[in-house]
């Protein structure tokens, strides 16, 4: 009677209990590289939001006001740079330069963000052409 009498081992139980601790630290390490990819792509997020703001921005003043805004640092030449008060873990630079073409100026909004380790660089730029229509 013995003999027809099915259990588990002490072995076969350890050995289980081994394959699941195992698994179940693998997975455990998933976690952390889930929730760095939703914080990078939350910054994104505000980052293409504040990139947009200052496109408006522009936009609203025009091109005579682009002038006056981001002034000039050299002929045809004007830059500025800044930290948003509202997310100060984000700064801007604004550039822009006088085109060949008369009246036209390029523009180019950088975002940039403080990331948490050293050598990501997060950032969002943007370069569009502003014309004088008056």
């Amino acid at each position: 009677m013995r003999g027809n009498i099915k259990a588990f081992t002490l072995i076969e139980v350890v050995i289980i209990i081994g394959l699941l601790c195992t698994a179940l630290l693998l997975l455990a390490k998933v976690f952390p590289l889930g929730f760095e990819a939703k914080h990078k792509a939350e910054d994104y997020s505000i980052m293409g939001v504040l990139v947009q703001k200052i496109l408006e921005e522009i936009k609203k003043e025009g091109y005579r006001g682009l002038q006056k805004k981001y002034p000039e640092v050299s002929p045809g030449y004007g830059r500025k740079e800044g930290i948003f008060d509202e997310h100060p873990r984000f700064s801007w630079q604004v550039e822009w330069w006088q085109t060949e073409i008369p009246n036209l100026r390029k523009v180019k909004v950088r975002v940039y963000g403080k990331t948490e380790k050293e050598g990501t660089p997060s950032e969002i730029k943007v370069i569009t052409y502003l014309a004088n229509r008056e």
